[in-house]
């Protein structure tokens, strides 16, 4: 959820979804005449960007990340968010910290993206994450990045879980997607959500080191929605059917959880990069 302002929807735009200052990698697909799909392709080479700009850590403020404004969303704790660098985002959760917007059900510090990406558009999205050393997470759901449904865009009193979500199960990095036909309520409480845990990762998450994550969506929830994502280089989602609920989506990221748990959690986000259209990979 978040305060809306007037800001540019990008509808296409070419592909560079680099992770940090230098060369990265890229991949692609190829559909057949017969309309089949190979397996993606490991990346290709490209440069990389992701600058923060007039960075403030108060709530319901806006700061930069290249030309795109991220709204400031948590507890405005001198822990809540900090940017120790020109590329990374440090954020950190303790119970009772929740939004401006939340209930005390939650504990939240997250950024959320003004770039509105409509449905049936590709969005290319590249960063790291570093999940610090810390007690086991006992969290009954943990969010550390998603594709949050623009909910107004459906009417009022609809409240959606995000249709792409990369979760933290127990010590385990998750990925989680959701669809609804469009002209279904797709709110959690209605039963028309289709829920898909897309891939779990059998070892525990490796605290203290960054992950390199690397994500295609196409959050179009006909038969042409797809979501191809990698981490460490390594594909481990590709995944071709119906994604979302037909409405329009904003990236967020940082830490949002069930305030089931007690544990201070921090983690680092860094060289975050954005762009829509086809995917050129």
């Amino acid at each position: 959820m978040k305060e809306r302002i007037i800001a540019p929807t990008i509808f296409a735009a070419g592909f560079m979804a680099g992770l940090s200052s230098g060369i990265h990698c890229l991949a692609a697909t190829d559909t057949h005449v017969a309309g089949n799909t190979s397996a993606t392709s490991q990346p290709a080479n490209a440069k990389a960007v992701g600058s923060i700009t007039s960075f403030s850590a108060r709530p319901r403020t806006r700061f930069q990340i290249d030309d795109t404004s991220y709204q400031v969303q948590g507890a405005g704790r001198s822990w809540s968010l900090s940017s120790p660098d020109s590329r990374t985002l440090r954020f950190e959760i303790r119970p009772g910290d929740y939004a401006w917007f939340d209930s005390s059900t939650v504990d939240r510090s997250e950024i959320a993206s003004d770039q509105m990406i409509m449905s049936g558009t590709s969005a290319n999205i590249a960063y790291t994450f570093m999940l610090e050393p810390g007690v086991t997470n006992t969290a009954s759901w943990f969010v550390t990045a998603e594709l949050h449904n623009d909910d107004e865009a459906l009417g009022p009193n609809v409240h959606t879980s995000p249709p792409f979500a990369i979760e933290l199960a127990g010590e385990h990095l998750r990925i989680v997607a959701r669809h609804c036909p469009t002209g279904l309520n797709p709110s959690n409480r209605a039963g028309n959500l289709k829920i898909l845990t897309l891939w779990t990762d059998p070892n525990p998450i490796r605290r203290g080191e960054f992950y390199d994550i690397k994500i295609q969506a196409n959050l179009d929830n006909t038969s042409s929605g797809h979501l191809y994502v990698w981490a460490n280089g390594d594909q481990v989602v590709n995944y071709h059917g119906p994604l979302g609920y037909g409405a329009p989506t904003y990236w967020e990221e940082g830490l949002y959880r069930s305030a089931d748990a007690t544990q201070t959690v921090a983690a680092s986000f860094r060289n975050l990069r954005i762009t829509t259209g086809r995917d050129d990979l």
